[in-house]
């Protein structure tokens, strides 16, 4: 559940820090005062779009931040991501500077929106004031019955079988209207693989045989230099090492007079070893050298054939061997392409697994429906739709696609005595937002999180029908944190936490700015009386708001 808000800059809001208890919590207002802002800053935490225009006239940034219990998927959730700060308390923050710039943090760590939509599927579920608009789209029919399903995992294995699907036609369909051209393809490069078959070049063997080529072409230069300078070093009678070897006798003579000496002589003699190790190195290289005049032609004929086959298909020789494996690549995908049949198999073979899933995803949607139907029938009998009957139609669709081949349609009867017919054309305004609470209230998705939000979606509702749905959503505080923004006095009477969200001119800079504040049961009374109207509150309205809030 969510425990606190921080809110900074954000429409008219400064600064607002709000902790939220368990239970059902009404928030009520004036129209403008900022009721809904609550539900959009949750929204922008949970990876909705940003916008400059919700920073705060004047500010350069909006800052907004909450703070969530932890439950045990939650917490695996964020252990799969790395995320978790081991902490009982999930902290959730946004960023919103006036370029345009959107940060995001989850326990400290920068994320991307995708895992604060994918993270708040766990943490909340949101019913806008225009959600029962949705109701009228028939996708959407599909998304809702398919969430009380609960067919989460159904529908990610159909979407990769209907991928595998479109994937294999579209080969088979570019196979035949490209089958002249693959052929004339397959057989350039048919082509070219003779040629390298010819060849039969390997890995690093250009640069290998080419190093090798260059080695032997200066064979006598190698050979003289390594004995001249092993002359030098130590056989001619004026080597390097005769003149340390003069220089080591000189000071030999006369180290003992002076200790400083000792260091320049030990440095000579160091030398003596280097210079000495270095001629037997020099000698031991040519003792094992063998610059064999046949290997050196088999080189120059070797490089020869690479560099006519590279001239040949206008390349660098380097590159034949990377190009000869993919030339064996393309040939086994032409070769694919050119038998038909097998293309069309695997075609046949992706339908029936797809077919196979579409078919389990439909009866269990069928199956679904019934229970679903029921719920939402029963659920209207208490919205002022006595007699009134909910259908959910799930028929074949000639268009087939990622989520299966079902259409789903919502059929709804008003009242008694008439055929239920599609929701677009018999519903009021009015009936589709009782129809969505329905819905809200039977939703099995509710259940999988701890905080529910409702943005007036009693809007177009009164009366009778309005004590109802506030003692529903009283009744889904009973195990889930509900948040509701409400205009009915009936709403907000059934809340169990009272919040009064008003516009007041800011302390700062005079600009108009949002305030909550929790009433007591004695403020509770005076905006239950405001929000039952009238220009004036009279004794008469406060008795009726009292009576109002503690009924049970």
């Amino acid at each position: 559940m969510i425990t606190s808000l921080n809110i900074r800059n954000f429409v008219i809001v400064e600064h607002l820090e709000l902790e939220l208890p368990m239970g059902f919590t009404a928030l009520t207002g004036q129209t403008g005062a900022g009721k809904s802002i609550l539900i959009d800053a949750l929204q922008l935490l949970f990876g909705a779009r940003s916008d400059t225009e919700f920073i705060r006239q004047g500010c350069d940034k909006s800052d907004l931040s909450a703070s969530f219990s932890v439950s045990p998927e939650i917490k695996e959730w964020l252990d799969d991501r790395e995320l978790n700060n081991g902490e009982e308390e999930l902290i959730i923050r946004r960023t919103l500077d006036i370029s345009g710039k959107s940060r995001a943090w989850i326990n400290g760590y920068p994320s991307t929106l995708a895992q604060l939509r994918d993270l708040s599927s766990l943490l909340v579920l949101i019913h806008g004031q225009h959600a029962h608009q949705s109701l009228l789209r028939r996708g959407a029919q599909l998304q809702m019955l398919d969430g009380y399903c609960k067919l989460g995992s159904k529908l990610i294995e159909i979407g990769r079988a209907w991928d595998a699907l479109s994937t294999a036609q579209a080969k088979l369909r570019k196979a035949k209207e490209e089958a002249s051209l693959n052929a004339e393809r397959l057989e350039r490069i048919r082509w070219f693989l003779e040629d390298m078959k010819d060849l039969g070049p390997s890995k690093n063997e250009w640069a290998s045989i080419n190093e090798e080529h260059t080695r032997l072409s200066r064979a006598t230069d190698i050979l003289e230099a390594c004995q001249s300078s092993r002359g030098l070093l130590t056989e001619e009678d004026s080597s390097v090492l005769s003149m340390i070897d003069t220089a080591l006798d000189r000071l030999g003579d006369v180290i003992d007079t002076d200790q400083k000496l000792e260091k320049i002589y030990n440095a000579l003699t160091d030398a003596r070893e280097i210079v000495d190790s270095a001629s037997d190195d020099i000698e031991h290289y040519l003792s094992r050298t063998d610059f064999d005049e046949s290997r050196f032609a088999e080189l120059d004929t070797r490089l020869s054939d690479y560099i006519r086959m590279a001239s040949k298909y206008h390349l660098e020789p380097a590159q034949l061997y990377n190009e000869y494996l993919t030339a064996k690549k393309k040939a086994h995908e032409f070769e694919e392409l050119g038998d038909l049949t097998a293309l069309e198999q695997k075609v046949k073979e992706a339908k029936e697994v797809y077919d196979a899933l579409a078919a389990e995803l439909s009866k269990c949607r069928k199956k679904a429906a019934q229970s679903m139907e029921r719920q939402i029938t029963k659920a209207m009998q208490t919205l002022a739709m006595e007699g009134g009957k909910f259908e959910i139609s799930v028929q074949n669709t000639e268009h087939p696609g990622p989520n299966g081949t079902d259409s789903v349609e919502f059929l709804v009867a008003g009242h008694a005595g008439v055929a239920p017919r599609p929701l677009i054309k018999v519903a009021s305004g009015g009936e589709l937002a009782r129809i969505s609470l329905a819905i809200a209230v039977t939703d099995s998705s509710t259940a999988t999180v701890d905080t529910l939000i409702f943005d007036e979606v009693d809007t177009g509702i009164g009366g009778a029908v309005a004590e109802t749905v506030g003692r529903l959503l009283k009744s889904l505080g009973a195990n889930q944190q509900v948040l509701c923004v409400t205009h009915l006095s009936q709403v907000a009477g059934c809340a169990e936490n009272h919040f009064r969200i008003e516009k007041v001119q800011s302390d700062k800079d005079k600009a108009p700015t949002s305030r909550i504040t929790l009433l007591t049961p004695e403020e509770r009374v005076e905006e239950i009386s405001r929000m039952m109207g009238g220009l004036k509150i009279t004794e008469v309205t406060r008795e009726h708001a009292k009576e109002m809030l503690h009924q049970e």
